[in-house]
């Protein structure tokens, strides 16, 4: 009777054992795993990336596996606002992402740990918007301007307004990193102006922005690359090869046009 019971047991409790061990399994598959994709994304050379026209070279060379074909691993990591970039830069999340010559110069001040690899173009546009009717400087007296916390858009801003801070006349810059969030609050009339590249100045005039003239940007973007980075020889070679593949990418875009590949910025 007790083997007959004995054995009963065991009979019910062996899918709760196989379970287990099921789990336990897929547990160590999946640490093994993480661990496989850690050790690929240690190898690779990490580039940060913004939905700007200016990064498309290097986005169009991922999407159509140029990197890939000269055999060199970069992985992208595709960040929202520059303030993003610039912190994976300073916790070397990356070994390299696109911010403006601006924001490079601040963050070099004392310590020249940033180089520049490559000149993205990257421009900005001093956009009113269509609900605040406003079409010259000297009607931004008491409104408010979006713009990053540092770099080109900031002091863009700074300067656009300086002539009406001399005469006393109030002007209030927000920080507003996210580009998104930027056009929107532009679109919605929450902020009465905005600095905004390509391509989101351009969604922002079809909905009614208008562009100050008298502010123009220099072509600012840059591709920040950390200079400790770049002193180890095997980063020195996946660099060397992706700036080929970005090169070839360029030259697709003069091809087939700059619109032929906007919708990988989305």
């Amino acid at each position: 009777m007790k083997s007959i019971l004995y054995s009963i047991i065991c009979l019910l409790l062996s899918p709760l054992f196989l379970c287990c061990q099921s789990e336990e399994e897929a547990r160590r598959l999946s640490k093994a795993e993480r661990l496989r994709l850690w050790r690929e994304d240690s190898a690779a050379l990490k580039i940060g990336v913004l939905p700007t026209e200016d990064c498309l070279p290097i986005i169009v060379a991922k999407e159509l596996r140029l990197y890939d074909t000269l055999g060199v691993s970069v992985h992208l990591r595709r960040y929202r606002a520059m303030s993003e970039c610039r912190f994976a830069l300073e916790h070397s999340m990356v070994e390299g992402a696109v911010i403006d010559s601006t924001l490079m110069a601040t963050l070099n001040t004392g310590e020249a740990w940033l180089q520049n690899g490559l000149s993205t173009g990257m421009t900005w546009q001093f956009l009113t918007a269509k609900k605040a009717r406003i079409s010259r400087l000297e009607q931004l007296s008491d409104k408010i301007i979006a713009a990053d916390s540092h770099g080109e858009s900031r002091r863009l801003a700074e300067s656009a307004i300086d002539s009406l801070l001399k005469k006393n006349q109030l002007v209030f810059i927000v920080q507003v990193e996210d580009l998104d969030i930027r056009l929107d609050m532009l679109n919605s009339g929450n902020v009465d102006a905005a600095l905004l590249p390509e391509p989101f100045a351009t969604k922002a005039r079809k909905h009614g922005a208008k562009v100050i003239d008298r502010v123009r940007s220099r072509p600012a973007g840059v591709l920040a690359m950390r200079t400790k980075a770049m002193q180890d020889t095997a980063r020195k070679r996946q660099y060397g090869l992706f700036l080929k593949a970005v090169a070839i990418a360029k030259d697709s875009i003069r091809q087939y046009g700059t619109k032929h590949y906007t919708k990988y910025l989305e």
